[in-house]
């Protein structure tokens, strides 16, 4: 019996050991951070030291920030969309990726609608 629980305790123990060891991957993943993947490789390979672990448990609580959407002022908004489609036109007709009279067509139809 002692044979037992003594072989359950120890797996107990390692179990423990393993998820305290992945703690900053799993703090990670749950958090949905855009870095979990290198997380995860530096608590692997590093987390054995002290620092290794310590330093991807701070990046894995790091603040995680969204980039907020840009607030532009709808009269204002189509006109800046308008220019920028242009520059990409005019940058297809100078790298030759469309023609002269392509540029022309879409021109005509950017600044009609």
């Amino acid at each position: 019996m002692s044979n037992d629980s003594g072989a359950a305790g120890a797996l107990m123990l390692l179990f423990i050991g393993v998820v305290i060891y992945f703690l900053p991957a799993i703090n990670a993943r749950n958090r949905k951070h855009p870095n979990a993947n290198s997380i995860l490789l530096l608590d692997l390979f590093l987390g054995w030291t002290l620092i290794g672990w310590v330093a991807a448990l701070v990046w894995s609580a790091s603040a995680v920030n969204k980039a907020a959407p840009v607030q532009s002022s709808k009269a204002g908004a189509p006109e800046i969309n308008r220019y920028e489609a242009l520059e990409k036109l005019a940058s297809m007709k100078e790298r030759g990726h469309i023609t002269e009279e392509e540029y022309q067509a879409e021109k005509e139809r950017l600044f009609r609608s």
